[in-house]
């Protein structure tokens, strides 16, 4: 697997997936803002896209966010393609880095406390703020 700035034919691929998919956390409009921000990028292997994700820098708390990472295939679940996102891209990252799943999913929060993240705080009754000083 590898990771690479999502080109146009990536981002076509990918919203029209997204769309179909109906995440509140990740629609074909966030896509598309990430895209032309030039902060969309993808996972892949040979040909195969296998997940998108965006990074983020939040000026009103000063931190670099990963967001809305998502596999793209159900089929692709459970192989490890978000930990390798994650592991694979913070030795590049510098300062507060931050994420923030649901509460609810469980396999992201592991993946984030084993990269060492710590849950600093909940918010909005769903959501989790992970945070790592890279």
């Amino acid at each position: 697997m590898r990771i690479r700035v999502a080109t146009k034919d990536d981002y076509l691929w990918i919203a029209r997936v997204i769309g179909k998919k109906n995440l509140p956390y990740c629609t074909a409009n966030h896509i598309k803002d990430d895209f032309m921000w030039h902060r969309l990028y993808c996972v892949y292997e040979g040909d195969k896209v296998l997940a998108t994700f965006s990074l983020v820098y939040d000026w009103r708390f000063e931190y670099l966010a990963i967001k809305r990472l998502c596999i793209l295939n159900k089929k692709n679940e459970g192989k490890g393609i978000a930990k390798f996102a994650i592991h694979s891209i913070l030795p590049y990252l510098h300062g507060k880095v931050g994420v923030t799943p649901w509460e609810d999913n469980i396999a992201m929060r592991k993946v984030l406390e084993s990269e060492g993240f710590h849950l600093e705080y909940r918010f909005s009754e769903k959501w989790c703020f992970y945070v790592k000083e890279c």
